[in-house]
């Protein structure tokens, strides 16, 4: 009986393991498949966001670093605008009132009126005012030294020897009647050192008077440290980004999370943890970048190993910091996190409660096979209604994860594996223009302009499938059909098989960065005084010149080197102002005069250099006749702040290929040149020979 008994067992516990293990590998599929997606689209996404934040903190230092070089070589166009506004709006009312009286009062109380009119008026924050004078030098109105009125300063000068009253008086009679005037003088508290100053003078004609105003070129700078600290201020981005600056030193400037240590070098802070905090994350700035250190919230909340954005401000000697960003999007995201854990939670108390009474019911199919049938299907559905729960909770956590994309900066398009547009957010309808039902399932080709050739996207989607992702710059077209630049990513999602799921593009609007970099490169390709081209720009062109003149050996090239004869007797007497004056008509002289194929720069001083066009005619006849109609152009009379001029040049020519064919050296015979034409009387020109370069070297 016992031998019968225990054969009757055998099957049953042999089926028992079966079934345990089939129950077992079951549900340990649905738990890791379960829980992988999960936590593999949530790795994803907060990848995503991470990337943003890194992106959006470099972003905005970037954008302040470039506006304040921009703002801070602008101190002196701030000056001459305003102080040009100044004069002209205080002319206008003395006009007025000269228009009101005259003929109603005696005209000694009308110019006492007018002059007291002005004595009150400030600018430049307190610092700026109006001053009046005669055209015999006599000062009428001086509001910060009442004592110089009613005497004669025509014969006071600056630190340089400038007669600047004498200048002022020049300006007033010259034909405008109105000018700017550089000089330098004792700035407010200090009558020990002389400063740089600009003021613009003005002709009142009713009483011949000049009226004028000014301020100093380092005061301007300081006001404009003082603007940028109040905008760098005003920045924020998310609820707590905020940009910090220090100082030199590690003196504290400005900054939300560390306005409590405004003002103090790292020496006077309390806090040896603060100490240490700002000292630390100065160590770790080198250069621009990201950086981890110890920092602070926007509310003054210290915070360990944060992530950082420095970069460095030479003008001012300034770090500038952006942090303490935390994305509203991960706060979100790490919200559905928890949700979605304690769901899994839940699920899972659930499937093994369930795996084991279906192992119950197993053993109990197995020993009474024609009993409890129905109580297994029952908890099968069970099963299968608890499965439909965790479906919906998981569309539940795509819609959060689709609000967390709308809340994004950047703006996002997700695309089929056809690349057909299935998901905007809503910043992508901000930067484009495009709704949803726009673009809904087309290609994104819509948004392309015609600045990016075939080739340029074909390139981009080969990277795209050899790496799963691009990223770079493009032009693209918004709904209303304006260009503009953009930063876009492009990432490529495959499924576990490998196969294309999506695409996801983000993308940021990038015109402003654009406009500073041209406004950047146009500067150092320019010269500042006469917006010609600088020594730069003649040398890329002069390469690029000669270079075709390597695959056309039958084309030439010529190159004039030309100064003004006694230059420095203009500055010497009559001052810089006019010497700048003088080397601005000179440009526009010569910008006329040549052909359009050819280039004028200014490569410093009173130098200029004149790069004929490759030609195929006679190069030699071509420079000299054009040497000839500079020489005339440049001497024709000019009339600089009232006083007549007569300015002339000299002028060396050098060929190519035939005196040579490298720039350096063709510079330098031109130069050469010139040197000869000034040894032979100026005013005049020469053509490079072989024997002046070997008299040199002699």
């Amino acid at each position: 009986m016992r031998k019968i008994r225990n054969s009757g067992l055998y099957p049953f516990w042999l089926v028992s393991a079966i079934l345990i293990s089939l129950l077992a590998v079951l549900f340990g599929y649905l738990f890791l498949a379960g829980q992988q997606y999960v936590n593999a689209n949530l790795e994803k996404l907060q990848d995503s966001l991470q990337l943003n934040i890194s992106r959006r903190l470099q972003s905005e230092v970037a954008d302040a670093a470039h506006f304040i070089n921009a703002r801070y070589h602008n101190a002196e166009q701030v000056i001459m605008t305003r102080s040009q506004s100044e004069v002209l709006q205080a002319i206008e009312i003395m006009n007025s009132l000269y228009q009101q009286n005259h003929g109603k009062m005696p005209e000694a109380e009308l110019k006492t009126m007018l002059l007291e009119a002005l004595r009150g008026v400030r600018f430049f924050n307190g610092r700026g005012y109006l001053f009046v004078g005669d055209q015999q030098g006599k000062n009428l109105l001086s509001p910060l030294q009442p004592d110089l009125e009613n005497h004669s300063m025509t014969d006071f000068k600056d630190d340089r020897g400038v007669y600047f009253v004498r200048r002022f008086l020049q300006v007033s009679r010259s034909e405008e009647g109105r000018g700017y005037v550089r000089y330098r003088w004792y700035p407010p508290g200090d009558r020990e050192n002389m400063r740089d100053k600009i003021a613009f003078i003005a002709r009142f004609e009713p009483f011949d008077w000049l009226v004028g105003a000014g301020d100093y070129v380092f005061q301007i700078q300081e006001d404009l440290q003082q603007e940028m600290v109040a905008r760098l201020q005003s920045i924020q981005f998310g609820s707590d980004g905020y940009i910090s600056i220090i100082g030199p030193g590690g003196k504290v400037i400005a900054g939300q999370g560390v306005n409590r240590f405004v003002g103090l070098q790292p020496s006077q802070l309390e806090s040896r943890h603060d100490r240490e905090r700002i000292s630390g994350l100065l160590s770790k700035v080198i250069a621009d970048g990201f950086i981890r250190a110890d920092w602070y919230l926007a509310d003054g909340q210290p915070v360990d190993d944060q992530l950082l954005y420095a970069s460095l401000l030479p003008v001012w000697d300034w770090v500038i910091i952006a942090g303490g960003y935390t994305d509203p999007s991960l706060e979100l995201l790490l919200e559905e996190r928890q949700d979605i854990s304690q769901n899994q939670t839940e699920s899972n108390a659930t499937l093994v409660l369930l795996f084991m009474v279906l192992l119950v019911i197993g053993f109990l199919m197995l020993r009474y096979y024609s009993r409890g049938l129905n109580m297994v299907f029952s908890n099968y559905q069970n099963n299968l209604d608890q499965q439909n729960i965790t479906l919906n909770e998981n569309a539940r956590s795509l819609e959060i994860s689709r609000r967390i994309v709308d809340a994004a900066h950047e703006g996002i398009m997700i695309t089929d594996a056809d690349n057909n547009i299935i998901q905007i957010n809503d910043s992508f309808t901000r930067i484009t223009g495009y709704l949803f039902d726009d673009v809904k399932g087309q290609n994104p080709n819509i948004l392309a302009s015609s600045a990016q050739n075939s080739e340029f996207y074909q390139a981009m989607w080969s990277t795209i499938e050899t790496e799963g992702e691009w990223h770079g710059e493009v032009w693209n077209k918004r709904k209303n059909g304006a260009i503009y630049p953009q930063a876009l990513s492009i990432t490529c999602y495959r499924n576990q098989d490998g196969s294309i799921e999506n695409y996801i593009g983000t993308f940021t609007d990038i015109s402003q960065r654009k406009a500073f970099e041209e406004q950047l490169e146009h500067l150092a390709q320019s010269d500042s005084l006469t917006d010609l081209p600088n020594r730069r720009s003649l040398s890329k062109r002069l390469q690029h010149e000669l270079s075709v003149l390597k695959r056309y050996p039958e084309r030439q090239l010529g190159l004039i080197f030309l100064d003004l004869d006694f230059f420095k007797q203009i500055n010497d007497t009559y001052g810089h102002g006019i010497g700048d004056q003088v080397l601005l008509v000179t440009a526009r002289r010569l910008s006329d005069t040549v052909r359009a194929v050819d280039m004028v720069s200014r490569v410093g001083g009173d130098e200029f250099v004149v790069l004929l066009g490759n030609h195929s005619g006679e190069m030699q006849r071509t420079a000299i006749q054009l040497a000839e109609r500079i020489i005339d152009a440049v001497s024709q009379p000019m009339t600089i702040a009232g006083e007549p001029l007569k300015v002339t040049t000299s002028l060396g020519i050098a060929l190519a290929p035939v005196d040579s064919s490298d720039d350096t050296r063709l510079l330098e015979y031109a130069d050469l040149a010139l040197y000869h034409a000034k040894q032979e009387g100026r005013n005049n020109y020469k053509q490079f020979s072989m024997w002046m370069a070997e008299t040199k070297i002699g």
